[in-house]
């Protein structure tokens, strides 16, 4: 079987003849590994149903995870993972590579020339006319500097057929796994979710002044200070395909399944092929990464900017490789570029790589420091437009994070006046409410909405197996990324930023969450074969297929039909305006003006109406009405629309006075009752009565 094979190292391959007497059944492990499912049940049964008994599930959940760990290393560890020879000849010292090769120090200097030159263009005020040569600079510079440290090199000619033959099953099982997360990333994604959300509506938005040229600098921030280039690649399906919900949504899709297949090479190197193929599938189908995957908006670039990262960051130091180390730092500085959740990136290197500096001492700085400093290099170039504008203009640069960061925002000085309480106890409170999202709290925001939180019954007490095992194995190198992955994330953004757990700020810990889950699952199995005496490691294969498609379409089933039904995504002001957007752009068009009747519960300007419908002037009513209106109120110029929420429907029969004639419409709400709004259109010939 194909993760069987994967699973075997030579110490368990020998002819039948040559096999060691099966081993009795050890009850000791079996007993184990079945009081620590029973201890992780009973700890979620206690946060999910009896929620005020919080600190006994707790207990329940440690004591679970010391007996699953304690099963775990008194096993053989199966679990391998993949590395590659160092390769031959590895970098000499630097003076001696440019005495070989001087036109590598060319290439250095023109990338530091290209990059000076960037930075100078950057400055000049007022902004140029467009930032073409800016961006040609910008990709010359980085695209010199990785020529200069990692030449390409002359490498056998790899055999395609045999490569073929050896792996084809592999490549045959993640093209399957690859098409499943594209289809549920794509299906119908102008339609699911249904509301186009206000945040979303506005990111298209940026992408529409892009492409009328009112944004020009790709190097700059713009709404809610996120950065230009963000919206900059959102622009092109918006181009090709029109302001459309899918437009807007698709770039983000392919970024969602393409994240699935890296975390599958992440994983695969650290822990082995069957752990990347279970972890694989379970992120393709997993409900909360499909969500955000199917969203016009760019938090879903988090993970995959930290995957891609540490997968760099494996290669590089397995192989010392320099291309590696070079493409890790790329891929840190255009994380710059992204949703602020994105800086994450650079700190997790960091963390990373110091990690290898304390546990190798002077070993790793001596066969890797030139790695370190092609990294360092690459970071530098690829992010130094952001740099600079983060020195030039720190506030605007750091907005979100000072908006949102419970110490930069004063929330939590404020917290401890209202609750009477240190900076500790909250601290704690905020930690545990944003580290049991996967558990017991449910998303507090729009963004997800779930009711239920971000695991069912079953994967929740499965990461938590794993997350515990994980986090007390942390001598195992090759799990440490994870767990510093997940801790740091959770940390740095759900406890320090206000009201976790908020979905939007925690979907960089998709990967590692299904990861854990995908541990567990493994070393369950593991652990009851050497319990039992087992040593056929193809018996493994049909447990963890049937437990991975279980959770897997448990997961589909929970987005696609149960939660898309309850229309909580994007708020009820976003199911109005996406429903406000689509009727201005099908139904009015550009001769039509909206008089809104929405203040001060919502505004025409909300992000998804101006992004469905252009070309449709608004109008904001901010006053409520108590007399008739003056005919002044709408010019004759276009035809009047009069829109009204339903708290402010009783004005309508004061337009209809000043108004007469016309027809009333109700926009009838897709969950029943109250109806989203009521239109009351006055053609432009009847305006000049």
């Amino acid at each position: 079987m194909l993760m069987a094979e994967h699973l075997s190292s030579p110490r368990h391959t020998s002819s039948p003849s040559s096999r060691a007497p099966m081993p009795r059944p050890r009850l000791g492990l079996l007993l184990l590994v079945l009081g620590a499912l029973g201890l992780a049940a009973l700890g979620q049964v206690y946060f999910l149903k009896r929620p005020a008994f919080f600190w006994d599930g707790l207990v329940f959940y440690l004591l679970a995870v010391l007996a699953f760990t304690l099963a775990g290393v008194r096993v053989d560890p199966l679990l391998t993972h993949s590395t590659r020879e160092a390769d031959a000849g590895f970098w000499g010292e630097m003076v001696a590579a440019a005495k070989r090769e001087p036109w590598r120090v060319v290439a250095l200097l023109l990338a530091a020339t290209l990059t000076a030159s960037l930075l100078r263009l950057l400055r000049i005020e007022p902004q140029l006319p467009n930032y073409n040569q800016a961006v040609l600079f910008w990709l010359g510079a980085t695209g010199f500097y990785i020529l200069a440290v990692a030449p390409p090199r002359r490498r056998p000619r790899l055999d395609l057929g045999l490569w073929w033959e050896i792996n084809r099953r592999i490549v045959l099982v993640v093209a399957v796994v690859l098409l499943a997360a594209l289809g549920l990333r794509v299906w119908q994604l102008g339609s699911i979710p249904p509301t186009l959300g206000g945040d979303e509506g506005s990111q298209g938005l940026e992408a529409l002044k892009i492409l009328a040229g009112a944004i020009r600098n790709p190097f700059a921030t713009g709404w809610l200070s996120v950065p230009t280039m963000s919206f900059y690649f959102n622009a092109p399906t918006i181009k090709l395909l029109g302001n459309t919900i899918f437009a807007l949504r698709l770039p983000w899709a392919l970024v969602g399944t393409v994240t699935v297949l890296v975390v599958f090479w992440l994983v695969t190197r650290l822990k082995g092929l069957t752990l990347g193929l279970m972890t694989a599938a379970l992120l393709a189908t997993y409900h909360y990464h499909i969500h955000f995957s199917r969203l016009g908006s760019n938090q879903v670039a988090d993970p995959f900017f930290v995957a891609l990262a540490l997968l760099f960051l494996y290669r590089a130091r397995d192989r010392r490789s320099p291309l590696d180390w070079a493409l890790c730092g790329v891929v840190i500085g255009l994380a710059q570029y992204f949703y602020a959740g994105a800086r994450f990136t650079v700190v997790i290197i960091a963390v990373l790589t110091l990690s290898f500096l304390v546990r190798d001492g002077a070993r790793f700085w001596h066969e890797q420091r030139q790695g370190v400093l092609i990294m360092l290099g690459a970071a530098v170039v690829t992010a130094a437009p952001m740099i600079q504008f983060a020195i030039r203009f720190p506030n605007d640069y750091n907005a979100r994070l000072n908006q949102v960061g419970i110490i930069q925002s004063g929330w939590l000085e404020h917290e401890q006046v209202v609750r009477n309480q240190g900076a500790l106890p909250i601290l704690l409170d905020q930690t545990r409410r944003a580290a049991l999202a996967f558990n017991l709290y449910p998303d507090r925001t729009v963004w997800y909405g779930s009711p239920k939180p971000l695991f069912d019954f079953a994967a929740g007490a499965l990461f938590l197996l794993g997350l515990g095992y994980a986090t007390l194995r942390l001598d195992d190198r090759r799990l440490f990324p994870m767990v510093i992955w997940w801790w740091g994330a959770m940390f740095l953004g759900g406890a320090l930023t206000e009201s976790p757990p908020s979905s939007q700020r925690l979907i960089t810990l998709a990967p590692p969450a299904v990861f854990f889950v995908a541990l567990a699952l493994l070393r369950i199995g593991q652990i009851a074969q050497r319990a039992w005496g087992e040593r056929d490691l193809d018996r493994l294969t049909p447990y963890l297929a049937a437990a991975i498609l279980a959770l897997s379409l448990s997961s589909v089933k929970w987005y696609f039909v149960d939660y898309t039904p309850l229309r909580v995504y994007g708020s009820s002001n976003g199911v109005v305006a996406t429903a406000l957007g689509e009727y201005a752009r099908d139904v009015l068009g550009p001769d039509w003006r909206i008089y809104f009747f929405g203040p001060p519960r919502m505004y025409v300007g909300f992000g998804s109406i101006p992004y469905l419908a252009p070309n449709v002037e608004g109008v904001d009513i901010h006053q409520p009405l108590t007399v008739p209106p003056d005919r002044g109120l709408a010019p004759a110029d276009k035809g009047a629309a009069f829109v009204f929420l339903p708290e402010r429907r009783e004005e309508l029969a004061l337009v209809r006075q000043t108004f007469p004639g016309s027809a009333v419409e109700e926009i009838p709400s897709p969950l029943g009752g109250t109806p989203l709004f009521i239109v009351y259109r006055v053609p432009r010939g009847q305006l000049t009565r």
